[in-house]
């Protein structure tokens, strides 16, 4: 996995967001926030990896996708299951190549279903984050202790000028594929510096992910943009 906010020795992480004041309440009131749906960000490669069939026909790299889909495999229903096996898919290279294609159209699905991520960043002051995310400066940006265990376990994001790709080579090294799954953007975002917090299905927090919505967390403070709201100031 990518390095994370405490091994860095980052003191202080930040999220924007518009002010909501049902949300604002249940942070302020209970010390929770909400965990965003990845199939709701703005960024087109973001948890949304490419499965390349490439080298499906060498043995070795056969061997690596029979191998990771193989539990996959196990969770078919009894008629899809005997069609596999009729077809001989271990051993079979179109088999294999067209899962690898299904896989790819079926992982953003798959990945919203599952997991949840809040969004961190060491940046309060960025105009474009204040502008993107916290409703064109009328928002929010709670502040957290990063030596908070949590918080502290908020995951680097990576950003690459390629679109990040999964193949026979790679599937060996569990936690590059989830770095390439739930880590990877966009260079054009890098500006951002972001990390993540990833939920586990049972409310646990990082390396994993769940559908929850809400997780506690230690606030420390809430920054306004400076802007006059409507009606009043932050």
């Amino acid at each position: 996995m990518t390095p994370t906010a405490a091994e860095i020795g980052i003191r202080q992480l930040y999220h924007y967001e518009p002010f909501e004041s049902k949300y604002l309440e249940d942070a302020l009131t209970r010390n929770r926030v909400h965990f965003s749906n990845p199939e709701n960000f703005n960024d087109p490669w973001d948890s949304y990896p490419w499965f390349d069939p490439v080298g499906v026909k060498d043995p070795t790299c056969r061997a690596r996708w029979v191998q990771f889909f193989e539990p996959l495999f196990q969770t078919l229903p009894a008629d899809l299951r005997d069609a596999a096996l009729q077809a001989g898919w271990p051993q079979n290279s179109e088999f294999l190549i067209k899962a690898i294609e299904k896989t790819t159209a079926s992982t953003r699905k798959i990945i919203a279903e599952r997991w949840r991520i809040y969004c961190l960043t060491p940046h309060p002051d960025s105009p474009l984050m204040w502008s993107h995310y916290a409703d064109k400066h009328n928002g929010i940006c709670l502040e957290f202790d990063a030596r908070d265990e949590v918080i502290g376990r908020a995951f680097q994001v990576v950003y690459s000028d390629a679109v990040p790709v999964l193949d026979g080579h790679s599937l060996t090294e569990s936690e590059e594929i989830a770095d390439k799954i739930l880590l990877s953007k966009s260079s054009e975002w890098s500006c951002e510096n972001e990390y993540r917090i990833l939920a586990f299905p049972d409310g646990g927090v990082t390396p994993g992910g769940g559908p929850p919505v809400f997780f506690w967390v230690p606030i420390i403070a809430i920054v306004g943009s400076g802007k006059v709201r409507k009606g009043g100031h932050l």
